[in-house]
């Protein structure tokens, strides 16, 4: 019998890439650019210029870029699946193209309106008409001393084109084309590398071995193109954040993020103060797993029985019920994104490796991506992205176009909130002592990845941009470099890092696609695990708390939204608590593992 294949209906946006209502939704969107160009271009800085106008002309602006955002969201969707399609990754161009000549048109909006004197602004920014817009313009105020003049800004977009985006799309269509042959019991195999990277929970320690290995053998067998990819990538970021004023190329994604340089920076080294409690897990895994010692392959082995394959349906199920426990209505989302396609689980040739949520029109269902394998990580991988996808629902469902961006410091809250109910569900379900143990594992070592893994890729990822201000790294420079940050968190636990693994530094896409986004990884995890807290302490009058945060979009700070259920985000206590909490699980596993003997 075929495997059912679970794949994205994108007729939310088109019926395919040759329908014609693409041309002619683009050829509306350039004639509505223009014309929206030639009214207003200019017209901003008019010191006559009223709220009423400022709305309607806002209004303008962002219904062309919800119109642009979602031919854009579609063609990217269309690549991910299909990535080694030469129509789709022409049509993929075809759009690209066409975005950069209409953001290259936009461009004057949002500079003109740091142009407005102060005065001018305050005014207009008080005014009721313009509530909807407050902090879209606040925001858009706080880039001023970074803005360049139009022509530069774009010149930037246009050098892009074959420039930074070239070298990611040139990226990410050598990893997708990527098949391993591998053997499994004395068959040879064709397999993609999330079909591949599944052997690493596997119960053979060879197979697991041999897994990694062919891997970062085909990594290492290409680094001289990562290494050109990485360095022209990250030059051309650094080289934008020196011509736009910034202090450090950190400093720029948190402006974006709309987070201060300290925050950061104290959740980075409170993080790495606790690598110790890293190196304590994976030597009592050492332990339960009885192997003299622990390499990288054998990282994700999970611990005790939790290793059954589980069926796409199952974990569908188990989300739910955990899901409806919490909030009805999230077994309903889930339900209806079944039912109108907007999950893609299966892995395939040319579909890209791991796993996202994508915002779908306004007002309507997202769109969850992830390449699903029947491990005990697929559950964990699921409940995270679908936790986005409550996020994007309530964001789509409540905000206008403009306020839907959410600060990378918010992003992760719903996702690993709802790992976390998925976690508990399945410890109180009547689990044996060995099963505990295998699943709290497990949950720890997620927390890890999401965590203290994500603190060693910032850490990395400082270093990397640090030596790119005196040279272009060697390849040889930015492996070690990498190994050095996986030593220094696993300590003593894990042997052979950089004979095993040096080339995975090339593995991580969010280095290229996102600078410095793995940060929010962290600061969400250790977020949500205070928030968690929270509702444990709360309990229903939790519930709608947590859903009027995840109805908020980009409408306020992320300080301003956390206030509002008592977070300091400078407090490092706070912080702190994460990393309890962490500690906490580790003593609660050793305590089963004692029990276990």
């Amino acid at each position: 019998m075929e495997q059912e294949i679970i794949k994205w209906d994108l007729t939310d946006f088109y019926e395919n890439i040759d329908d014609p209502l693409i041309e002619k939704d683009i050829k509306e969107l350039e004639k509505s650019v223009e014309e929206f160009y030639q009214k207003v271009k200019g017209k901003l800085i008019d010191p006559s210029l009223t709220p009423k106008q400022l709305l309607e002309w806002f209004q303008e602006y962002e219904q062309v870029s919800e119109q642009l955002t979602n031919l854009d969201r579609y063609s990217r969707l269309e690549y991910s699946i299909n990535s080694l399609n030469d129509d789709v990754k022409s049509f993929r161009s075809k759009i690209e193209d066409h975005k950069a000549k209409i953001q290259e048109k936009l461009l004057f909006f949002n500079l003109e309106l740091n142009m407005i004197s102060d005065s001018k602004f305050n005014e207009l920014i008080d005014a009721p008409e313009l509530i909807n817009y407050y902090h879209a313009l606040k925001f858009n105020r706080s880039k001023k001393k970074h803005q360049l003049s139009e022509e530069e800004e774009q010149i930037i977009l246009m050098k892009d084109i074959t420039g930074a985006n070239a070298f990611i799309k040139l990226y990410n269509e050598l990893k997708s084309s990527f098949i391993f042959d591998f053997e499994v019991e004395g068959e040879m195999k064709k397999l993609t590398e999330a079909e591949l990277f599944s052997f690493m929970y596997h119960h053979d320690k060879d197979l697991r071995f041999r897994a990694l290995n062919t891997i970062v053998s085909k990594y290492k067998e290409y680094e001289m193109i990562f290494t050109h990819t990485f360095n022209n990538t990250l030059k051309s970021w650094d080289l934008e954040c020196k011509k736009k004023n910034f202090n450090t190329p950190i400093s720029r994604r948190n402006l974006e993020n709309e987070v201060s340089n300290e925050i950061v920076e104290i959740l980075g080294e409170l993080t790495t103060k606790s690598y110790t409690i890293v190196e304590k897990y994976y030597n009592l895994k050492k332990e339960v797993l009885n192997l003299p010692e622990l390499h990288m392959s054998d990282i994700y082995v999970p611990i005790g029985q939790l290793t059954k394959s589980y069926s796409y349906k199952e974990v569908i199920e188990l989300i739910q019920d955990a899901a409806e426990k919490f909030f009805p209505e999230f077994k309903e989302i889930i339900e209806r994104m079944i039912s109108s396609g907007h999950i893609d689980a299966t892995p395939r040739q040319g579909k890209n490796r791991g796993a996202f949520c994508a915002n779908g029109k306004l007002k309507h269902y997202p769109f969850v991506f992830l390449n699903f394998t029947g491990t005990i990580d697929s559950i964990r991988t699921l409940s995270h992205e679908l936790g986005h996808a409550f996020h994007s629902y309530y964001n789509l469902k409540n905000q206008n176009f403009i306020n839907i961006g959410i600060s990378l410091v918010i992003a992760e809250i719903a996702s690993i909130f709802n790992e976390i109910l998925v976690f508990d569900h399945l410890m109180n379900t009547g689990l044996t002592r060995e099963e505990k143990i295998s699943l709290l594992s497990n949950f720890i070592e997620s927390k890890f990845s999401t965590s203290h893994r994500q603190n060693a890729f910032y850490r990395f990822e400082k270093r990397i941009h640090n030596l790119l201000e005196k040279q272009l790294p060697s390849t040889e420079e930015i492996k070690d470099i990498f190994i050095q940050e996986m030593e220094l968190m696993f300590g003593s636990s894990i042997e052979n890092i950089r004979e095993d693994y040096a080339n995975y530094c090339f593995v991580i896409h969010h280095f290229l696609q996102v600078p410095f986004y793995v940060y929010a990884y962290n600061m969400s995890n250790l977020l949500v695990i205070s928030i968690y807290q929270l509702y444990l302490e709360q309990k229903e009058q939790f519930v709608p708390k947590f859903i009027k945060l995840l109805s908020l979009g980009g409408s306020l700070t992320p300080e301003e939204m956390l206030s509002e259920i008592g977070i300091d985000l400078k407090d490092s206590s706070f912080w702190q608590k994460g990393i309890n909490y962490l500690s906490d699980k580790i003593k609660e596993l050793e305590q089963l593992v004692e029990k276990n003997k």
